[in-house]
């Protein structure tokens, strides 16, 4: 007698889960091609974002060794065009190598106008600002106004800034 219930209830089921795969079958191959589709883009873009950093560290790698070889000129205009090309981190980079390449070549003020551009901009992680910061005081203080580089320096000095001791 069980038997003949058990059956009944699995014929039941079994209409049941037909019915909704005719009513809905559709939305959930839908939803699962969605997902398949959104993974796809998702892996595809940081693919996209992984080989254009790997290109602006090549590019900067490239920038350095040039550098190092003493091709000052070439060094300074290839950290230029990845600081306005690169996104984030390497193009802060290379506006700090720019300035110091200014420094070196003996362009004091032009090394402080780079550092206190990087310095006052916004879109730059603070602990770069905050370098660009020393960097223009420890520069400007030879031709530069004591006073005010003394007051560009009061941010870094409160005792919950990194750079305080």
């Amino acid at each position: 007698m069980s038997d003949i219930f058990q059956e009944v209830d699995e014929e039941l089921r079994r209409e049941n889960v037909a019915k909704l795969w005719a009513r809905y079958g559709k939305y959930i191959i839908a939803l699962a091609v969605l997902v398949v589709v959104a993974t796809a883009g998702v892996t595809q873009w940081r693919q996209y974002q992984l080989r254009q950093r790997e290109a602006e560290g090549a590019r900067y790698v490239t920038a350095l060794n040039l550098a190092r070889q003493g091709k000052e000129q070439d060094a300074a205009d290839a950290f230029a065009a990845l600081a306005h090309q690169a996104a984030g981190g390497h193009a802060t980079l290379a506006r700090l190598e720019a300035a110091a390449l200014k420094a070196r070549a003996g362009d004091i003020d032009g090394a402080v106008a780079a550092y206190t551009a990087l310095a006052d901009d916004g879109s730059a992680d603070p602990i770069y600002r905050d370098v660009a910061t020393l960097m223009a005081a420890q520069y400007g203080l030879k031709s530069g106004d004591p006073k005010a580089i003394i007051a560009n320096l009061a941010p870094l000095t409160s005792t919950d800034n990194p750079w305080h001791p």
